[in-house]
């Protein structure tokens, strides 16, 4: 079995056939559940397939946990406690182990269980039988669309008389999904273990990055440098000319004074962001030196603020970062918002976080990254976008 973001789940008859009516509302609880944690959603900008197999984990826990079951029916992905961890920390768990394994000379971790020549996992088996055989694992020549999320495009192949009607569906689950999950929150009735699973968890985990500079294009000329001169940069002063005016012949442009220019950045650190984080240090190494900048404070959060650091620009080239668990940058904003002297805010993130709804008392601009979360439409603040140097 299978579901779309639209909400159309799609089945195997004989893999159905084969299950009792309880499988069977386990197996459907299952891929529903897909769709209210927003699998598809959370994961761009990472592996769906591993993003897919990290969320079966903790749906199966978490239906084993609510209908009290001890048995995970039709052979799915079964880890006890994986309810009460992000699926970015068991994503990391699942890469660590494939490396040490990689690293020791043994076979890859093989996260599907073989069996009778079907692949298991998710809710129940998958129902075609061109999964892996004995010995192989879900890496192996395998698409995006062979885990139970299943892809825009493969929709669209396999339903294209209605791709319109498709968006549209998926629009509507997408926010129903959201405010489920808030009016949850508002009314005390959100179970602590199941933060973890939205990404509202913190991780534990820290390790050094090196920036790659020049991977972006930094959109500094026009809109970026506007942004960041109007509300964070000191005065203007002949005492440092603009660098920006040095390969103009007979023109001086008036620099801005060093002493005030620290710019406010909040870097999402959260699992989604791991493979982001050397283009993002880089691109903010770029912005600073493009602009002059003498310092930057940078806040470090996943679900919650694991640092606070005052850099040169220079010292960003090689930067341990902390977290890699939930996905909330609620806590630092707010965490800046008690700072009087914060007048301005950068938030480098894909988008696919939790943030406040309120008015905060700074300026705030929002920085994404390729393959960020397209939905996303934050209440306050502006939005700008990355994009690969070509």
């Amino acid at each position: 079995m299978g579901v779309f973001a639209s909400g159309r789940m799609v089945a195997n008859a004989e893999f159905v056939g084969k299950l009792n009516d309880a499988d069977l509302n386990f197996v459907v609880a299952h891929e529903l559940l897909h769709l209210a944690l927003r699998t598809h959603q959370r994961a761009r900008g990472s592996d769906l397939m591993q993003f897919n197999v990290a969320h079966d984990y903790i749906i199966n826990d978490v239906l084993r946990h609510e209908l009290g079951i001890s048995r995970i029916p039709a052979g799915g992905l079964d880890m006890p406690g994986a309810r009460l961890r992000s699926a970015e920390a068991i994503l990391l768990e699942l890469r660590r182990e494939a490396r040490a394994q990689t690293a020791g000379g043994g076979a890859k971790v093989r996260i599907w269980q073989p069996g009778s020549g079907s692949r298991r996992g998710s809710g129940g088996g998958q129902p075609d039988a061109d999964g892996p055989q004995e010995g192989e694992s879900p890496g192996d020549g395998l698409g995006d669309e062979m885990g139970d999320v299943l892809a825009d495009a493969l929709e669209r192949e396999w339903f294209d008389a209605d791709a319109q009607a498709q968006r549209e569906q998926q629009r509507e689950l997408e926010q129903t999904a959201r405010r489920g999950m808030t009016v949850a929150r508002a009314r005390g009735r959100l179970p602590a273990a199941l933060a973890a699973q939205m990404g509202l968890a913190p991780g534990h985990d820290s390790r050094w990055v090196d920036a790659m500079r020049g991977a972006y294009r930094t959109p500094v000329q026009i809109p970026l440098q506007r942004w960041i001169e109007s509300v964070t940069m000191g005065p203007r002063t002949f005492e440092r000319p603009a660098r920006r005016a040095a390969g103009s012949t007979g023109i001086v442009l008036p620099g801005r004074r060093r002493e005030s220019q620290v710019l406010n950045v909040v870097l999402d650190t959260s699992g989604s962001m791991s493979d982001e984080l050397p283009r993002a240090l880089g691109a903010l190494g770029d912005v600073c030196e493009s602009l002059g900048v003498a310092q930057v404070r940078l806040i470090q959060c996943d679900a919650f603020v694991t640092a606070d650091d005052t850099l040169e620009p220079q010292q960003l080239a090689r930067k341990q970062i902390e977290g890699f668990g939930g996905s909330d940058l609620s806590p630092a904003l707010r965490y800046l918002a008690t700072d009087p002297e914060v007048q301005a805010v950068v938030v480098i993130t894909d988008g696919d976080i939790q943030h406040p709804d309120e008015a905060l008392p700074f300026e705030l601009l929002w920085l994404l990254p390729p393959q960020s979360q397209p939905t996303f439409r934050p209440r306050h603040g502006r939005v700008m976008h990355l994009y690969p140097r070509t």
